[in-house]
Protein backbone atom coordinates (compact mmCIF):
# COMPACT_ATOMS: atom_id res chain seq x y z
CA UNK A 1 0.00 0.00 0.00
CA UNK A 2 1.12 2.97 -1.09
CA UNK A 3 0.95 6.44 1.62
CA UNK A 4 -2.06 8.97 1.41
CA UNK A 5 0.22 11.89 -0.22
CA UNK A 6 -2.50 13.22 -2.39
CA UNK A 7 -5.50 15.23 -1.39
CA UNK A 8 -7.17 12.63 -4.09
CA UNK A 9 -5.82 9.91 -2.58
CA UNK A 10 -7.12 11.32 1.34
CA UNK A 11 -10.77 11.89 -0.49
CA UNK A 12 -10.50 8.42 -1.99
CA UNK A 13 -9.52 6.89 1.92
CA UNK A 14 -12.37 8.79 3.19
CA UNK A 15 -14.79 7.75 0.58
CA UNK A 16 -13.60 3.94 1.48
CA UNK A 17 -14.49 4.56 5.34
CA UNK A 18 -17.69 5.88 4.64
CA UNK A 19 -19.06 3.09 2.70
CA UNK A 20 -17.77 0.88 4.90
CA UNK A 21 -19.29 2.81 7.98
CA UNK A 22 -22.55 2.90 5.74
CA UNK A 23 -22.40 -0.76 5.12
CA UNK A 24 -22.01 -2.08 8.47
CA UNK A 25 -23.83 0.67 10.71
CA UNK A 26 -27.00 1.36 7.92
CA UNK A 27 -27.37 -1.55 5.70
CA UNK A 28 -26.91 -4.40 8.39
CA UNK A 29 -29.01 -3.17 10.81
CA UNK A 30 -31.72 -2.46 8.38
CA UNK A 31 -30.84 -6.22 7.18
CA UNK A 32 -31.20 -7.43 11.10
CA UNK A 33 -34.81 -5.59 11.56
CA UNK A 34 -36.06 -7.29 8.52
CA UNK A 35 -34.38 -11.26 9.63
CA UNK A 36 -35.58 -10.32 13.47
CA UNK A 37 -39.47 -9.68 12.31
CA UNK A 38 -39.03 -12.37 9.65
CA UNK A 39 -37.91 -14.67 12.26
CA UNK A 40 -40.68 -13.59 15.04
CA UNK A 41 -43.29 -14.06 11.83
CA UNK A 42 -42.01 -17.63 11.40
CA UNK A 43 -42.62 -17.90 14.72
CA UNK A 44 -39.37 -18.31 16.55
CA UNK A 45 -37.87 -16.86 19.44
CA UNK A 46 -39.77 -16.27 23.24
CA UNK A 47 -43.48 -15.55 23.45
CA UNK A 48 -43.15 -12.55 25.83
CA UNK A 49 -41.25 -13.59 28.86
CA UNK A 50 -42.85 -11.73 31.34
CA UNK A 51 -39.53 -10.19 33.11
CA UNK A 52 -37.99 -8.75 30.13
CA UNK A 53 -37.76 -4.88 31.48
CA UNK A 54 -34.31 -5.75 33.48
CA UNK A 55 -32.95 -7.60 30.63
CA UNK A 56 -33.92 -4.45 28.44
CA UNK A 57 -32.37 -2.03 30.75
CA UNK A 58 -29.03 -4.12 31.24
CA UNK A 59 -28.89 -4.00 27.62
CA UNK A 60 -29.24 -0.16 27.03
CA UNK A 61 -26.59 0.67 29.83
CA UNK A 62 -24.28 -1.76 28.02
CA UNK A 63 -24.97 -0.39 24.58
CA UNK A 64 -25.13 3.31 25.85
CA UNK A 65 -21.52 2.61 27.58
CA UNK A 66 -19.89 1.53 24.16
CA UNK A 67 -20.33 5.46 22.84
CA UNK A 68 -17.89 6.26 25.48
CA UNK A 69 -15.48 3.20 24.39
CA UNK A 70 -16.10 4.48 20.89
CA UNK A 71 -14.72 7.58 21.74
CA UNK A 72 -11.91 6.35 23.54
CA UNK A 73 -10.62 4.22 21.04
CA UNK A 74 -10.84 6.81 18.33
CA UNK A 75 -9.40 9.02 20.26
CA UNK A 76 -6.45 6.55 20.95
CA UNK A 77 -6.01 5.45 16.97
CA UNK A 78 -5.87 8.97 15.64
CA UNK A 79 -3.59 10.49 18.40
CA UNK A 80 -0.79 9.39 16.05
CA UNK A 81 0.67 7.57 19.24
CA UNK A 82 -0.16 4.18 18.07
CA UNK A 83 0.64 5.15 14.23
CA UNK A 84 3.77 2.68 14.40
CA UNK A 85 3.06 -0.83 15.98
CA UNK A 86 5.38 -2.22 19.05
CA UNK A 87 6.97 -4.58 16.59
CA UNK A 88 9.53 -3.33 13.60
CA UNK A 89 7.32 -3.60 10.98
CA UNK A 90 5.36 0.15 9.37
CA UNK A 91 2.28 0.36 9.41
CA UNK A 92 0.78 2.95 7.47
CA UNK A 93 -1.55 5.83 7.67
CA UNK A 94 -4.12 3.80 5.58
CA UNK A 95 -3.96 0.80 7.50
CA UNK A 96 -4.31 2.02 10.98
CA UNK A 97 -7.13 4.17 9.38
CA UNK A 98 -9.09 0.86 8.21
CA UNK A 99 -8.26 -0.88 11.64
CA UNK A 100 -9.61 1.97 13.65
CA UNK A 101 -12.72 2.24 11.22
CA UNK A 102 -13.47 -1.51 11.55
CA UNK A 103 -13.54 -1.37 15.31
CA UNK A 104 -15.69 1.49 15.67
CA UNK A 105 -18.12 0.62 13.36
CA UNK A 106 -17.71 -2.86 14.84
CA UNK A 107 -18.25 -1.48 18.26
CA UNK A 108 -21.01 0.36 16.85
CA UNK A 109 -22.81 -2.07 15.09
CA UNK A 110 -23.49 -4.02 18.40
CA UNK A 111 -26.32 -2.38 19.91
CA UNK A 112 -28.21 -3.70 16.94
CA UNK A 113 -27.42 -7.33 17.73
CA UNK A 114 -28.78 -6.74 21.44
CA UNK A 115 -31.81 -5.52 20.19
CA UNK A 116 -31.93 -8.49 18.01
CA UNK A 117 -31.37 -10.89 21.10
CA UNK A 118 -33.91 -9.04 23.12
CA UNK A 119 -36.62 -8.61 20.10
CA UNK A 120 -36.05 -12.69 19.84
CA UNK A 121 -36.29 -13.15 23.64
CA UNK A 122 -39.94 -11.75 23.28
CA UNK A 123 -39.16 -8.23 23.62
CA UNK A 124 -41.16 -5.54 21.19
CA UNK A 125 -40.08 -4.15 17.72
CA UNK A 126 -40.14 -0.87 18.96
CA UNK A 127 -37.15 -1.45 21.47
CA UNK A 128 -35.45 -3.59 18.95
CA UNK A 129 -35.75 -0.22 16.68
CA UNK A 130 -34.69 1.73 19.43
CA UNK A 131 -31.25 -0.29 19.57
CA UNK A 132 -30.61 -0.22 15.89
CA UNK A 133 -31.48 4.01 16.35
CA UNK A 134 -28.13 3.83 18.98
CA UNK A 135 -26.20 2.24 16.03
CA UNK A 136 -27.41 5.57 13.43
CA UNK A 137 -26.59 7.80 16.22
CA UNK A 138 -23.03 6.03 17.29
CA UNK A 139 -22.53 6.04 12.73
CA UNK A 140 -23.09 10.01 12.91
CA UNK A 141 -21.17 11.13 15.45
CA UNK A 142 -18.31 8.60 14.91
CA UNK A 143 -17.97 9.04 11.05
CA UNK A 144 -14.67 9.54 9.74
CA UNK A 145 -14.35 13.23 8.85
CA UNK A 146 -11.97 14.40 6.10
CA UNK A 147 -10.57 16.99 8.27
CA UNK A 148 -9.16 14.45 11.40
CA UNK A 149 -7.89 11.94 7.94
CA UNK A 150 -6.07 15.08 6.74
CA UNK A 151 -4.47 15.77 9.87
CA UNK A 152 -3.91 12.24 10.88
CA UNK A 153 -2.10 11.68 7.71
CA UNK A 154 0.27 15.45 8.34
CA UNK A 155 0.80 13.90 11.90
CA UNK A 156 2.22 10.43 10.60
CA UNK A 157 3.57 11.72 7.46
CA UNK A 158 6.01 13.95 9.94
CA UNK A 159 6.12 11.06 12.13
CA UNK A 160 7.19 8.74 9.27
CA UNK A 161 9.97 11.54 8.40
CA UNK A 162 11.26 11.22 12.06
CA UNK A 163 11.30 7.63 11.94
CA UNK A 164 13.74 7.66 8.94
CA UNK A 165 15.82 10.36 10.44
CA UNK A 166 16.58 7.93 13.52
Amino acid sequence: MEALNRKADIDRMHTRLLNLGLLLNVLAPAVLIFVGAFLKARGVGGNGISDLRVFFWVLIVVALSEIVVIYIIKRSFLSGSKAFQRSHRYVTAEQTLVQCAVIIFSLALAPTIYGLVYYLFGGTLERFILFAAITLFCFLVFKPKLEEISSFVKRQAGAEKNVREF
